[in-house]
């Protein structure tokens, strides 16, 4: 009972992540039973390092193309267009990948026929999907009234069949936490696309330079991905495999699907029920907090779903694991959503110009939401590695009809009042907040993490990014030039926060900077 209770109020404050996933019962590391295979510790810091490397890296590349475009050669009508065709085909996208990668990565064992079923069925559903998008193409134009829409969604709908190229090459080598090839993909593909895109709008392509970047993106990662992956399709495919997979992998669908059509329901109404070219604004304003977004919870995330599904059969470990991905996360993310917060205005202006002006509110909203993503991936992926399926499904669920029905609402009750859109987001955030509690509530039994320990790893640091964000923005109430304020914002954000994390001496501050000297260790040992 002892050790339950202290358990429950906390965790080993000497155990880094990439030691709680190192450990192995009875002490025995990989190595020291003979070096037969890397150990799980190298491969997640060497996995997270590279991914971060390749988020941050990849987003300064779309970053500066997308700002080139931006800044002196598009329009938010552009991008509003663009925005409409990449909703649908994301949400098609789901339909192609079905989930049954995720089940790739998860599954224990995987036999000769496992991945070139996933392979095969993926690339026929995308043929299919593709198809049905050219065709029905014209009544998506005349649903929104605009005849550009045809042309770009079957262009841009060429991206679905690309992707499902690499499905299984994307899935393999998450599942061997090789990130390094994802990002010599993603490298070569960001600068080839954003090359493309840059190329096109200079020469008068207008919102087609957009769709050729777009385009060029996901074939020229196909093609690197595909040719670096020593995995190739054969012509083998397996309903037995199917059924096997079929499970969990239906499941992560199904839970996708409806996430998908919840994140993306208001978007798609913006262009239609609100001001002309509202989604390209929030589109614009999207990217920098999404890149981000990308760069911090997608590399925890990613390293922590394969890490997760090595320690099923040891919720102790992994209960350690996920404390740690979480605190660390929120670390990070709480700091760069405050912090970009408080600089909105001034960092619009001066990067993008006055024409994008209807942005800055938008992108206020989005980072509050996205301050709360690492928490809520962490807690899913402790529950895909779980193979929770069923579990995952029910949250989602929930959570969407949450959603739905409180937007809905906010929607009929303020619609014709200017700040109609402002109350709808602003529901938005209440939910995202009430979902990291839900998506956390399953890991109470399935790994003993309580909601207490969940606040004692996130809300230091939560409180501590408010204090920045408040000093930081009120820089910008003065009114000086926006260069200026932001020459000041900058360093006056790293210095309270970091300086504030130093002097409180926070557990999430050590835990980053032990992660940091244990990357630049298992370097040295290779």
């Amino acid at each position: 009972m002892d050790d339950e209770k202290k358990n429950e109020n906390e965790y080993p404050e000497n155990i880094g992540i990439e030691e709680a996933v190192s450990e192995e019962k009875g002490g025995e590391s990989p190595e020291d039973a003979g070096g037969r295979e890397p150990s799980v510790k190298k491969k997640v810091a060497s996995g997270t390092a590279w991914l971060f490397i390749e988020k941050t890296s990849i987003s300064i590349f779309e970053f500066a193309a997308a700002w080139v475009l931006a800044r002196f050669f598009l329009d938010p009508k552009d991008y509003a267009l663009v925005g409409i065709c990449a909703i649908l085909i994301a949400f098609a996208n789901i339909f192609s990948q079905g989930s049954f990668n995720v089940a790739l990565i998860r599954k224990k064992t995987l036999n000769e026929k496992d991945a070139p079923t996933v392979f095969w069925l993926s690339l026929g559903v995308s043929a299919v999907l593709y198809a049905g998008l050219f065709f029905i193409a014209p009544l998506i134009s005349s649903v929104y009234g605009k005849p550009e829409l045809t042309g770009i969604m079957r262009i841009l709908g060429l991206s679905l069949i690309f992707d499902a190229l690499v499905t299984v090459q994307t899935a393999l080598t998450t599942r061997e936490m090789k990130f390094k090839r994802i990002f010599i993909k993603t490298a070569v593909a960001a600068l080839v696309s954003g090359a493309c895109g840059i190329v096109f709008a200079a020469t008068g392509f207008g919102v087609y330079a957009l769709v050729i970047q777009a385009v060029a993106m996901s074939f020229t990662g196909a093609l690197v991905l595909f040719i670096i992956t020593p995995w190739k399709p054969s012509f083998k495919f397996s309903a037995a495999s199917l059924r096997e997979m079929g499970e969990f992998g239906i499941s992560m669908f199904t839970s996708n699907v409806l996430n998908s059509a919840y994140s993306n329901a208001l978007p798609l109404m913006m262009e239609k029920i609100y001001a002309p070219n509202t989604l390209g604004f929030y589109n614009k304003a999207k990217t920098i907090p999404t890149k981000i977004g990308e760069a911090i919870g997608s590399t925890l995330s990613g390293v922590a779903f394969p890490s997760l599904s090595t320690y099923q059969s040891d919720p102790e470990k992994a209960k350690a694991v996920l404390r740690k991905f979480i605190s660390v996360s929120s670390f990070v993310m709480f700091a760069a959503m405050a912090g970009l917060f408080a600089v909105s205005e001034p960092l619009i202006l001066f990067i993008y110009s006055d024409k994008w002006a209807g942005s800055i509110a938008f992108m206020r909203f989005i980072c509050v939401t996205c301050a709360f993503l690492p928490i809520d991936s962490a807690n899913l992926q402790a529950i895909k590695a779980f193979g929770k399926g069923n579990t995952y499904l029910v949250l989602e669920i929930i959570k969407n009809f949450l959603g739905i029905v409180t937007v809905a609402g906010a929607m009929i009750f303020t619609r014709g009042f200017g700040w109609s859109l402002y109350a709808v987001l602003g529901i938005q955030i209440a939910v995202s907040v009430i979902c990291v509690f839900i998506n956390a509530f399953p890991n109470r039994k399935l790994i003993g993490y309580s909601t207490k320990e969940l606040l004692q790893d996130t809300l230091p640091q939560f409180i501590l990014a408010a204090v920045m964000c408040a000093a930081v923005w009120a820089v910008s109430l003065p009114g000086l030039a926006s260069w200026l304020t932001l020459l000041i914002q900058l360093p006056l954000g790293v210095l309270i926060y970091v300086g504030g994390a130093l002097l409180f001496k926070m557990k999430s501050m050590r835990e980053l900077l032990e992660f940091a000297k244990n990357y630049k260790k298992s370097k040295k040992q290779k």
